[in-house]
């Protein structure tokens, strides 16, 4: 239940008049048709009415407002009369459903949106979900107002034959787009247009468009590396007949300028250039591109977007935690540039400079969108040039591969500090990453349903940033609890998916110690009675923490049997388990 911002209660409840109906203009039928479920009359169409309306009661008349801000939408209830009114048709459902969660006691109330677009990023990359957990989440998203997905599908696509591309085990896109839509979601398909493209060049048939060994991106020399993008976007395309934006990727493209034929060219020139020539395909197809903006500074030249067509929607993103930082992401290989003393929030293991140190005029762009050390210099910059942003935040896939769950407090601030600052700039609203894996020849990610609690609470915050929101207290346990809080989550929890991430963190207290006690053992060399003895307490420790993990790995690929297909839980299970296993000496 989401609470309105502004709700007025006063006394009784509805009790519908003689003759009474739920009068609605023809194109408010769905609303219509809740509304008249919730009060047990009938509908009722007004012949040439318009707008987006409803009214319970003995006469149709609407007289209320709704307000004109995202999805706005006003209710009242009053002793004879229901009326709900909103901009659009999502802005009458939200209403709708706020009318079923209060019930018919009488209250008005207005409600609206502080961003405009409020999405989640679907991740298809990976062991492939099951389509009943796929339902449920889209159908829970849809009830936390999300309205745009962004979907990821890599070799999910079902690509025609002829492309050599899909895997064996592709989405059913006619029920992802009907299933989004009744829950009120636009679907953005998401189509690489230059890195991130193993999936196809690992393939035979793709790989001499290749730009290097690493088969992560296409070369941009290549005619054909265009061809090959405009032949799966014409796939996708056809696939999303009503997708207005379409997202092209562009980031990180690791190899850009290796091959000969690129040799000699600048490498803002050439990223420009092609991704500049893709999002025209997609333009010309009628829809608009969106592009990640990391490229933008990593070639330390953000005003490279003016290449990039005047449609083209800036998607930046940042998934650090914290929402005051002392730093920015500059140049390639990524320096972290310390804009002031506050940097205890920069990303581990990149190098640190001082911005002293910059070129004048680098120097004076990062010290100038960093200003008042504002979290989100690039997103600042590209809505300083007046492009068209979205912002991406992360709720699952940044805390490392390894992660069994994601660092929700992490995550939780993450996307707090994307809603607050994406008011404040103005910008369309907030994407929250859902990273099923780095790419496609990496290993899984956390399971998304450990994300689900983030995913929430970014949905309330992006509705109303000032939203009080919470994690379960699970999560708190989980990631910072006692070993006794652990174990008794672990007893108590009613989730098994619970009780097994608080068993893997039990599990990885005990291998932090265990693991290093045992690898100083073997690697000591005296055999003397005493030091064989310890030896053997450490190695018969370590096996029995091995024994415990297998044990937690078959209890974590339970705990994901209804939310991969196949065998995709125990995959996942798996991953999780390899690398503390290995640090015990079990794969030695």
């Amino acid at each position: 239940m989401i609470e309105a911002r502004a709700v007025f209660p006063e006394p009784g409840f509805f009790r519908p008049p003689s003759g009474a109906a739920v009068h609605h203009p023809p194109a408010a039928a769905a609303a219509a048709a809740r509304v008249a479920g919730l009060v047990g009359l009938p509908t009722r169409v007004v012949d040439g009415g318009s707008g987006w309306w409803v009214v319970a009661g003995a006469t149709p008349a609407p007289v209320l407002t709704p307000p004109d801000r995202p999805d706005g939408f006003a209710l009242a209830v009053t002793p004879d009369r229901i009326e709900l009114t909103g901009r659009g048709a999502a802005a009458l459902g939200y209403a709708a459903a706020s009318l079923a969660d209060g019930g018919l006691a009488c209250r008005r109330l207005v409600d609206f949106a502080d961003l405009a677009v409020r999405g989640v990023h679907l991740d298809l990359k990976g062991p492939a979900l099951a389509p009943s957990y796929l339902d449920g989440l889209l159908a829970r998203l849809g009830a936390l107002r999300v309205n745009t997905l962004l979907v990821e599908y890599e070799d999910r696509f079902p690509y025609p034959a002829e492309l050599d591309l899909a895997a064996p085990d592709t989405v059913d896109v006619p029920a992802l787009l009907a299933t989004a839509a009744r829950h009120g979601m636009t679907v953005v398909p998401l189509v690489q247009c230059l890195g991130h493209l193993e999936y196809a060049l690992r393939r035979p048939r793709w790989r001499n468009l290749a730009e290097d060994d690493r088969h992560q991106q296409l070369c941009p020399m290549l005619p054909g590396s265009l061809e090959f993008f405009a032949g799966t976007l014409d796939a996708v395309l056809a696939a999303h007949p009503e997708a207005d934006l379409v997202h092209i990727g562009g980031d990180e493209p690791w190899s850009l300028g290796a091959c000969q034929r690129c040799a000699g060219q600048r490498r803002p020139d050439l990223y420009a250039q092609h991704v500049a020539a893709a999002a025209r395909v997609v333009i010309e197809a009628g829809r608009r591109p969106v592009v990640w903006d990391d490229v933008l500074y990593a070639e330390r030249d953000p005003a490279l977007v003016d290449a990039l067509p005047a449609e083209t929607v800036l998607m930046p993103w940042e998934y650090a935690a914290t929402g005051r930082t002392g730093w920015a992401r500059w140049g390639n290989p990524q320096t972290v540039v310390a804009t002031s003393d506050l940097v205890a929030s920069a990303p581990p293991g990149a190098p640190l400079v001082p911005v002293a140190s910059l070129p004048p005029e680098e120097r004076r762009l990062i010290e100038t969108v960093k200003s008042g050390d504002h979290p989100l210099p690039w997103a600042r910059a590209l809505a300083a040039r007046g492009r068209t942003v979205i912002g991406a935040a992360a709720a699952r896939g940044a805390d490392g591969p390894n992660a069994a769950h994601p660092h929700w407090s992490r995550r939780l601030a993450n996307v707090g500090m994307w809603a607050a600052q994406a008011r404040s700039l103005g910008i369309e609203g907030v994407v929250s990453t859902a990273w099923a894996a780095y790419d496609t020849v990496s290993p899984p990610c956390e399971p998304l349903p450990t994300a689900e609690p983030v995913l929430a609470a970014s949905a309330a915050r992006y509705w109303n940033v000032d939203a009080a929101v919470a994690l379960p207290e699970w999560c708190r346990v989980v990631e910072n609890g006692t070993v006794h809080e652990l174990r008794a989550v672990c007893d108590s929890a009613a989730d098994p998916l619970v009780r097994a991430c608080a068993r893997h963190r039990l599990l990885t207290i005990a291998t932090d110690e265990v693991a290093q006690t045992a690898a100083w053992h073997r690697g000591n060399g005296a055999d003397d009675p005493a030091a064989s003895a310890a030896r053997a307490m450490a190695e018969g420790s370590a096996d029995r923490l091995i024994s415990e993990w297998r044990a937690w790995q078959e209890e974590y690929a339970e705990a994901l049997r209804d939310v991969y297909a196949g065998e995709g839980g125990a995959v996942v299970a798996a991953a999780k388990a390899a690398e503390p296993v290995r640090r015990l000496g079990g794969g030695q």
